[in-house]
């Protein structure tokens, strides 16, 4: 859906270049010359205060009528200039905050620059009270009012490290405490700068005990046995060779969708070593496979499943979709190991040379629609009513392997947390999953128990209400 031309707007360029133009007569050796369809002229020389030369998928804030809102696309063009790369992803979100921030000052008539000695009148909290009003007619969560309120926050920021002077405080700020865990699992507390602004949206904790769903980065919801085991049938029956690998691939090692679906055919070109069960695939920063955060770790592929892989990376299936495709990389075996039927990646690695010319680089959406248009609908028609997402794979392979552990140790007549192999366990099952937190492994654990617990008690309630209703 387009935005209305009376809207304001984020357009996204495929590519940017980033330099700095002059017309001096004798430029840098290290310059170019760049002749525009419409103009004099200019020699282009690098950006010593940028660490990269362009930009794809670059996010422009643009007015109702087409002009770029200067302030924010100059703070957008800031941020190429951290030493960290920013992805094209998060800077699209932080110019879609702007959008939004920007288009309730036309609609309010608010000079943002304009702050007036009476705090309730300063442009952040109008805008602040603009937002909990929006979370009080439910068209926007709490989670998303805060996020671009920070948003704006940062702007602001960047706008006095530019040299804007405020005569007045744009917010009242505080330090404040944050308890995390470190990767030995003892609590720690680090000191942090919050403001009143963001303060304001916080929300009570609300209890999952007994929720179907755990947090991994998002809800998940493992999917029991029984689950798995009509969905590897319902793929069988349907016989998309890719889709059936890439599925048991996530089951058997809690791989992300963007992990998957980035796999080269180089990574399984390796044949396994004799006597070994699985065989180490590393993936993250480095390895052309994309992970969360580009977090380095490794997956462990059952041997079975590996030499499938391996077949299928060499099957007349593969090399047909290979031959379609219109990217030829430096080396044949950079193509992605996965490919749909006209040769396109189902999911676009993030540093792959040919993703500026997408304006949307593909991330999945063929695997959910064939989750919704054929899985889905196989499953329904051989009596399953279940739903699930691709990331809920990721929960299930978590909650088999904490399984497995715990049955391992179940014969010790300890409890599982006085056992000195449970740590270890966990330790693992955290290196086997990529957390980043102790206390994400820690809610695979819990949700193990608390879901036990409410099934127990359901079992117990449902067996007495059918005795009542025998002794009737």
């Amino acid at each position: 859906m387009k935005a209305s031309p009376t809207q304001v707007r984020v357009e996204v360029l495929r590519k940017l270049d980033c330099y700095q133009p002059s017309v001096s007569q004798s430029p840098s050796p290290e310059a170019w010359r760049c002749s525009p369809r419409d103009g004099r002229p200019f020699w282009a020389e690098r950006l010593q205060s940028h660490f990269r030369d362009n930009c794809y998928h670059y996010p422009v804030v643009l007015d109702p009528d087409g002009s770029p809102w200067q302030e924010a696309n100059r703070y957008l063009l800031s941020r190429l200039a951290d030493i960290s790369p920013i992805s094209h992803r998060t800077l699209e979100s932080i110019a879609g905050d702007l959008a939004h921030f920007r288009q309730w000052q036309l609609d309010d008539d608010i000079d943002f620059l304009n702050v007036p000695g009476r705090p309730r009148a300063r442009p952040t909290y109008r805008y602040c009270a603009f937002l909990h009003d929006l979370v009080g007619f439910h068209t926007i969560k709490a989670s998303t009012a805060k996020r671009r309120m920070s948003t704006v926050q940062n702007f602001y920021r960047w706008l006095e490290h530019d040299g804007v002077r405020f005569p007045h405080p744009l917010w009242v700020e505080s330090d404040t405490r944050l308890s995390f865990k470190d990767a030995k699992g003892l609590q720690h507390q680090r000191q942090v700068k919050s403001t009143d602004l963001t303060r304001s949206f916080r929300t009570a904790r609300q209890s999952h005990d007994f929720s179907e769903y755990l947090e991994d980065g998002g809800k998940l919801r493992p999917l029991p046995k029984d689950e798995q085991i009509a969905l590897v049938e319902a793929l069988q029956r349907i016989g998309n060779t890719e889709m059936t690998l890439a599925f048991l691939l996530a089951l058997t090692t809690g791989a992300r969708l963007q992990t998957v679906f980035t796999l080269r055919s180089k990574h399984v070109a390796s044949p396994p070593r004799d006597g070994t069960t699985s065989k180490r695939i590393k993936v993250g920063h480095g390895t052309l496979i994309n992970t969360k955060y580009g977090k380095q770790m490794s997956l462990l592929v059952p041997v079975w499943l590996y030499t499938r892989l391996q077949i299928y990376s060499q099957s007349p299936r593969r090399l047909q979709r290979v031959a379609k495709s219109q990217h030829t990389y430096p080396e044949v075996e950079e193509q992605y190991l996965f490919l749909t039927r006209a040769g396109q990646p189902y999911y676009m690695a993030t540093s792959d040379p040919f993703a500026f010319l997408y304006r949307s680089p593909p991330r999945g959406n063929a695997v959910t629609q064939f989750i919704h248009q054929q899985l889905m609908p196989n499953l329904n028609q051989h009596g399953h009513d279940f739903t699930f997402r691709f990331h809920d794979l990721r929960a299930s392979f978590g909650m088999n392997l904490v399984e497995s552990l715990l049955d391992q140790h179940s014969e010790k007549n300890a409890t599982e947390e006085q056992r000195p192999e449970f740590f270890q366990a966990l330790m693992y099952v955290r290196e086997r999953m990529g957390h980043s937190q102790l206390s994400t492994t820690e809610g695979y654990l819990n949700y193990r128990k608390k879901f036990k617990i409410a099934s127990h008690l359901q079992s117990e309630f449902e067996s007495f209400l059918e005795q009542i209703v025998k002794e009737e």
